[in-house]
């Protein structure tokens, strides 16, 4: 079944012929899908992530941000690293963003001359980032960006504290709007961005008649095969080889004798391929296995001295003249690609005059035909590398019991040399054999699954003796000398990447982690002397926060905002930061120095208790001392050294007891009545509860409080002000005798006056 699988879809090829003009027909693009967010809220130093899929026949996006944050370009470079909030954008796996001095000056630099992501064609590692505006529109069509998983990161402040705890905020949070509108052409005989463009597609796949294998590379099929076309004439003929290699003579290091190469063509004839000067065609090929290399062709070339045929390739989206992965001119020499990624590959052909090149004139013809082919060529059972003369295993995938995060696991081989139940297995038990090479390679492949790319893999490495193995790793395809994405041996490693990190390595032992990996398929290979009388022992394993956090801290999971992807987080101690809390702010000392000062700065509060016990203001008196004692409690706690109650609840008496503290030094100023205090004191109580119980840590609180107190002392000097302005009116007789009192207040005074001497009149 594997075996049938793998021979019809080893590589699927398909011719696409473009008119580069505009279509006779109107076609408008069509909306493939809508996404919408009213409002995301990040903390300080907070961040989030959001998942796009862009389709293979997508044609372009329009994401809108609208964010509360507002600042001229001329200031950005002014701003610290912890106010900078930015939005990144990167292809596979969540952006971590790169905080070096120089990647932020060339952040900020692209931003001011461009305005936008800048130039999204670059398929560094790295995300493209700008900073938050008021309101941003950024349309990205599929000659600029490649189909696939797109993710979207919200980071509010940069640095090593970005994941500290703290025991106040110290910033502001940051919100943003996004609206995502992903359009793409109507039917599949339109392209390009405004679906402007025709498509001629004609599909070439291969079958086969071995049908027996279970082994995904254990195959034995040889295949070459030949499309014809002319205009609505289509003839395809298969040719089936026995099971030996073809091509190129290969003199095998392995010690297995059986064919091991497969070889798979296409081509057209010279009859039907025909293009002018200015013409472009397309075509693409499907690698969705591992292969050795692609090599094109081109033949029957009848006019080489004076053109030439170009052909560009590029990786998952169109090439163009300027922005391709590789080109050459075939009617020359062949193009030869080693070690393809799997994935969509497209061809772009084109005639240019040798003559024109050389800035010179020469007539030519109008049109030009010629016959083109290209080749993918893959290893069978189970080899790998160049000469298909190295062992390949793959790995499957034991999900770990009681997981921490999701999708955690192990990875395992296949073959049943290793038990299911060992996270471990035995390197040298699996080690490829020569006798004519000094090194040789192992390859060992493993599929991150859809919807864990906020994972990480992790090897280790443990041998009884010095370790002497190479590791390269590579996304999409095998790695070699030449051509891997990261490297390790137990004393360097490939340095750049924010996202591969090597610690902790001896001369028999080694770790190192890939953050964020992207989903699919990854393979890595193990360099090694030919003979080994070592026993080295490998893990590989699918896991949440690197290291555990560095145990300073405690790993968090969480999906994105559009619930397809988790991520891993963590949450650090006040001592450390950084994205897996490897980053010392505070020494252990300083930590021991600040814990003492902070909790003993605390005795402040015996001075004003015991003015407060002198006046025998035994209420303020009880206030102060219990704010300093929980004041006390609550910075012990906060710095890890003791807890008497909860978190939560020795930080709400903190706020509280400290706000009921100045408010009430407030009151006790007012010489009022000791029943109008306990008034003024009962709604403090209720007013300093609702703010330490709903956000005892805002800003805000201390303007709350100082106007607070201000008010119930200004009450009390209305109040105080109205007394001595009381006066009791005199006691009179009037002609009936009958004593009469006024006591009037304040406005009443004038009125009081008036009655008096009219009744004594």
């Amino acid at each position: 079944m594997a075996a049938a699988r793998w021979a019809a879809a080893l590589v699927t090829l398909g011719v696409v012929g473009l008119a580069m003009g505009p279509r006779a027909c109107d076609a408008q693009p069509v909306v493939l899908s809508n996404y919408g967010q009213s409002r995301l809220s990040l903390k300080p130093y907070d961040w989030s992530y959001l998942r796009v899929d862009l389709p293979a026949s997508f044609s372009s996006i329009t994401m809108n941000f609208a964010t509360n944050r507002d600042i001229p370009r001329e200031h950005l470079r002014d701003l610290p690293r912890s106010d900078i909030a930015i939005i990144c954008l990167m292809i596979a796996n969540p952006p971590i963003p790169d905080i070096s001095d120089y990647y932020l000056d060339n952040l900020l630099s692209n931003f001011l001359a461009v305005g936008s992501f800048g130039d999204m064609n670059n398929h560094s590692n790295l995300a493209q980032c700008i900073p938050f505006q008021k309101n941003t529109t950024i349309v990205l069509t599929n000659d600029q960006i490649s189909p696939g998983v797109w993710y979207i990161g919200y980071f509010n402040g940069l640095g090593s504290a970005r994941t500290q705890s703290k025991m106040i905020s110290r910033g502001r949070a940051r919100s943003v709007s996004t609206s995502i509108t992903v359009e793409g052409c109507p039917t599949s005989a339109l392209w390009g961005p405004y679906c402007n463009q025709t498509i001629e597609m004609i599909a070439c796949s291969q079958f086969s008649r071995y049908n027996n294998s279970r082994d995904l590379l254990g195959q034995s099929i040889d295949t070459q095969r030949r499309l014809s076309t002319r205009e609505n004439n289509r003839r395809i003929s298969f040719l089936s080889r026995s099971n030996h290699p073809i091509g190129d003579q290969l003199d095998s290091n392995s010690t297995s004798l059986v064919g091991v190469e497969n070889l798979i063509t296409c081509a057209i004839s010279n009859d039907s391929l025909c293009l002018g000067l200015g013409d472009m065609k397309f075509y693409f090929f499907d690698i969705v296995n591992l292969a050795l290399h692609v090599k094109i062709t081109a033949a029957n070339f009848g006019l080489v001295q004076r053109a030439s045929l170009i052909c560009y390739l590029r990786y998952n989206a169109l090439p163009q003249r300027v922005l391709h992965d590789y080109s050459g001119d075939i009617s020359s020499a062949p193009l030869v690609i080693k070690l393809p990624n799997i994935g969509r590959w497209y061809i772009a052909v084109e005639i240019l005059n040798k003559t024109e090149m050389n800035n010179s004139t020469s007539p030519m013809l109008d049109t030009t035909c010629f016959s083109f082919d290209w080749q993918v060529t893959g290893c069978l059972n189970g080899k790998a590398g160049i000469n298909c003369s190295w062992e390949a295993y793959v790995l499957q995938r034991v999900p770990k019991r009681n997981p921490s995060v999701p999708f955690e696991s192990y990875y395992v081989p296949t073959d049943g040399r290793a038990l299911l139940e060992d996270s471990h297995f035995l390197l040298e038990q699996f080690l490829s054999n020569s006798f004519y090479e000094q090194f040789a390679w192992t390859y060992f492949l493993l599929d991150v699954p859809q919807g864990s790319a906020g994972a990480l893999i992790h090897f280790q490495l443990k041998s009884d003796k010095e370790l002497n193995y190479e590791l390269y790793l590579r996304y999409g395809g095998l790695p070699s000398n030449d051509s891997w994405d990261y490297y390790a041996n137990r004393t360097s490693s490939s340095n750049g990447s924010i996202f591969f990190s090597l610690q902790n390595s001896t001369n028999s032992d080694m770790d190192l982690s890939i953050f964020y990996a992207k989903e699919g398929t990854w393979c890595f290979g193990v360099k090694h002397p030919n003979t080994s009388n070592s026993q080295t022992y490998i893990s590989v394993s699918l896991q949440g926060c690197h290291r555990n956090c560095n145990q300073k801290g405690v790993c968090h999971s969480s999906v994105d905002e559009s619930g397809l992807t988790f991520y891993s987080f963590c949450t650090c101690d006040r001592d450390h930061g950084g994205f897996d809390c490897s980053d010392e702010l505070v020494s252990p000392n300083g930590h021991i120095r600040q814990s003492v000062f902070l909790i003993a700065s605390n005795a402040a509060a015996i001075l004003p208790a015991f003015w407060a016990l002198r006046q025998k203001a035994f209420a303020e008196w009880i206030l102060y001392t219990s704010s300093g004692i929980s004041s006390a409690l609550y910075h012990s706690c906060d710095v890890g050294t003791w807890c008497i109650l909860s978190f939560h609840v020795l930080q709400f008496l903190d706020f509280w007891l400290s706000f009921m503290a100045v408010i009430g030094t407030f009151i006790y100023m007012a010489t009022i009545k000791e029943a109008s205090k306990r008034a003024m004191h009962t709604v403090v109580f209720i007013l300093t509860a609702i703010l330490a119980a709903t956000g005892a840590t805002r800003s805000s609180n201390i303007s709350i409080v100082v106007a607070i107190g201000s008010l119930g002392l200004l009450i009390g000097w209305i109040l105080e002000f109205s007394t001595a302005q009381r006066f009791v009116c005199c006691s009179w007789r009037i002609n009936l005798s009958v004593p009469q009192r006024c006591c009037i207040h304040g406005f009443m005074n004038i009125y009081c006056y008036v009655m008096s001497v009219s009744s004594v009149s």
